[in-house]
């Protein structure tokens, strides 16, 4: 496993939880280049892969396919008529991509605090990208496994076996709230209790990460980032710790969720970096919280190959 950045890390920490770091000990990479300028060169490159992703501020780059998002579970196969879904996916044979592309270059989708998650698999004849918009709506609602479960069936009427796909999947986190800045409430632990028994009645391996997946629905629960959620707390929003608040992490949650559906830890990256105080990102909880303009949002982008 990856975690990207390009902000300074003593300044921006990570806070990532400590079971976390020891179950799949992730590499930091320092990008030598701040993503989310409006420039293409500065994509960032999907680890192992011929694919890149791109970032943009307030408008989404052109000519991208588009979704209707709403918090749901919903994908669908990318259309010109920007279908209301909350994930959309692309499969085109490398031999002759313009009727699939239809003169687009990216699938893209609109965020603040919610997470993009991109989904790349390529081999010599097949390119098959998504993206999805995974809240904790979204992501409680299975659209993960969703989209995992649709690019399989996909997949395997090209001849491309489920295994073969897995193996080779890869999925790139973009950046979102972090745990340690984001306060929910007992109706947002319930759902993601629910969701866990749906990961564990598809997933026979899901059981083992029990206290794993708790930890990341609630991370004020390890000791080392207690301290900061109470600052954060205080400083941010004038609250206090009651009980009954949960702080999920929803970045580490999906690559967690990613590893459990198959897709193998080394082709999962994560740019970490948190929406909240963001010297660039837009954050809708941070917004409402300073009472500035909450309209904003920004966008990424899988970036077509270039054939």
């Amino acid at each position: 496993m990856l975690f990207l950045s390009h902000l300074d890390l003593n300044d921006y920490s990570l806070h990532v939880p400590d079971a976390f770091l020891k179950k799949f000990s992730p590499s930091v990479e320092k990008l030598s280049f701040n993503p989310f300028q409006n420039d293409e060169h500065l994509a960032v490159k999907i680890n192992s892969c011929r694919s890149s992703v791109r970032f943009s501020l307030h408008e989404a780059l052109t000519p991208s396919f588009l979704v209707k998002a709403f918090h749901s579970n919903v994908i669908a196969r990318a259309s010109e008529n920007s279908p209301a879904a909350d994930a959309h996916y692309i499969i085109a044979p490398l031999r002759n991509t313009s009727p699939i592309f239809q003169g687009k270059k990216y699938l893209s989708i609109r965020t603040a605090d919610c997470l993009a998650v991109v989904f790349v698999f390529e081999n010599a004849e097949y390119f098959i990208g998504a993206i999805a918009h995974a809240g904790w709506k979204g992501l409680t609602q299975g659209i993960i496994q969703n989209t995992i479960e649709r690019l399989i069936v996909e997949a395997n009427a090209l001849g491309i076996s489920k295994s073969n796909l897995l193996n080779e999947l890869h999925i790139h986190i973009a950046p979102a709230i972090f745990g340690v800045s984001y306060e929910c409430g007992s109706d947002v632990a319930t759902a993601f209790q629910q969701h866990f028994s749906s990961l564990t009645s598809k997933y026979n391996n899901a059981i083992s990460y029990l206290d794993l997946y708790n930890l990341l629905t609630n991370i004020q629960q390890d000791p080392s980032l207690l301290d900061v959620v109470q600052s954060n707390l205080f400083k941010n929003q004038h609250s206090i710790l009651i009980p009954g608040k949960i702080f999920p992490d929803l970045q580490l949650l999906a690559a967690l969720e990613g590893y459990i559906s198959g897709i193998p830890s080394e082709n999962i990256e994560i740019l970490r970096e948190n929406t909240y105080s963001h010297p660039c990102l837009f954050s809708y909880r941070e917004a409402s919280h300073k009472k500035t303009n909450a309209s904003h949002r920004q966008w990424t982008h899988l970036c077509f190959p270039s054939i």
